[in-house]
This record gives C-alpha cells, structure tokens and sequence, in this order.
C-alpha cells in the first residue's frame, strides 16, 4: 500500500462534531494497514503540554484571553519539538485532534484577541508550522447542544450555547475558506461515509 510519509494530519471544528471517533477510526485503519502513525492531541501531547492543558480549560482558573494565548503556543512549541517534528523525522504520520486552527478560531475570533493577530503571533514564535491536511467537521449548534446533552462536560467550552457555537462555526468557515489546506466534514452525516472520504481524501 502506498502512503506519504511524513504527513501532519490535524482533526478540527467545534465540541462535539464527531472529529474525536473519525479520528479514532483513521488510526484504527492505520493500524490494520501496518502504517507508522501517532495520534496525539491539542492543548497537550507531551508532560508538560498536558500540565498546560490543565490550567488552559479549567472551568475555575481565571486567566486572560492574552495569557490564555501564549500558555498555548508555549504548549504548542513544546509538542512540535517533543513530538511531533521527531515522529514526521522517523517517516510516521502525525494525526492530532486540534492544532493551532483552534487557536485562531476559539482565542483569536471568538474570545476577540483578533483572529489575524493570532495568526502573526504563530508565525513568530513557530516559524508557522501548520499541518498539511486539515479534516474540518462542521455541525449546526442545535447539533452540537444536543451531542452535549448526552455527554459529560469537561471542560469550559464545553458549552450549551447556541451563539457561542455558532461564532465558532463561523470562524472555522472564515478560516478556512479559499484555503487547500481544508477539507470540509459534515459532521451529521454517517460515521462510515465519513471514514471513507477522509481515506479518500489522503489517498491511502
């Protein structure tokens, strides 16, 4: 079977759009394949991005959005370094559930520090590295309510707030149109439909 190397994969959109399971099931396939892969995730990935993480979504820790930002690259930096550059270095695909598209989009846009500010912040401090591939699940927020209903929250986006969802949809959709980077998701649509477009899509 023919695969690319070295490829960073990113899983992305707003709580409870089904990115999580897809991704599962990706390296499930990956698996059963025999190709090299590691699945990581965002905030976190390595011991200290986790302690990170921590602070990052607790519901009770007050920190700005400013604050907020850099504790995430600082996380973001740590991952690449640790894990993910020497895993793409040793020929594994890279998959990771969030990357810095939410950053851009839940910091940047909708906590309103200015989505392209962000974006410059991430070109300075990690030389804009992005991944390659980027699987966007989108859902309408009636949707993603209802996911969250029949689920525990964890964490302080893990919101049932129609309009805070719908802003995230929106600065997904500002994000990533015109952008090749993108591959659009309908997030409401079968598990197995979607396992086969994103196989499809990497040509795997």
């Amino acid at each position: 079977m023919n695969y690319k190397r070295n490829l960073f994969i990113s899983f992305e959109g707003p709580e409870a759009s089904g990115k999580s399971s897809q991704l599962r099931l990706l390296s499930k396939y990956f698996h059963l394949n025999n190709i090299p892969h590691l699945v990581t995730r965002e905030p976190g990935g390595t011991t200290n991005a986790e302690k990170l993480r921590k602070i990052i979504l607790n519901k009770k820790e007050s920190i700005t959005p400013t604050e907020e930002i850099l504790l995430l690259m600082a996380a973001r930096l740590n991952h690449i370094n640790k894990v993910i550059k020497p895993a793409l270095k040793a020929g594994k695909i890279v998959i990771s559930d969030r990357f810095a598209d939410s950053t851009f989009v839940y910091q940047g846009f909708v906590n309103n520090y200015g989505m392209q500010k962000t974006i410059s912040l991430h070109k300075i401090f990690l030389d804009n590295f992005l991944p390659q591939k980027t699987f966007l699940f989108l859902l309408s927020p009636k949707q993603i309510n209802k996911r969250l209903q029949n689920r525990k929250i964890s964490n302080k986006y893990d919101k049932i707030n129609p309009s805070f969802h719908a802003k995230v949809i929106k600065g997904y959709k500002k994000l990533s149109n015109n952008n090749k980077r993108f591959c659009i998701i309908k997030g409401d649509t079968s598990i197995e439909h979607i396992h086969d477009k994103i196989v499809k899509e990497l040509n795997i």
